[in-house]
């Protein structure tokens, strides 16, 4: 906290929307691949945490993103 004024799970959470925010745009990895990858224990928490910081659901996002 004194390094960033943010507290730790903050700074955590931000770190993992990059990465959440940036693997179903920029690869073809299934939902559930990713959500391991990122640790999370299965792939409805990742689908509720994707949601709660970018806003869609990964699908909907990965749609977008990747002009299908």
């Amino acid at each position: 906290m004194a390094a960033t004024g943010q507290l730790v799970k903050h700074v955590i959470d931000a770190r993992v929307a990059l990465e959440v925010h940036r693997l179903p745009a920029h690869t073809d990895e299934p939902v559930a691949i990713i959500a391991r990858r990122l640790s999370f224990p299965d792939p409805t928490n990742f689908g509720k945490f994707f949601t709660r910081h970018i806003g869609t659901c990964p699908g909907t996002f990965r749609h977008i993103h990747q002009g299908q």
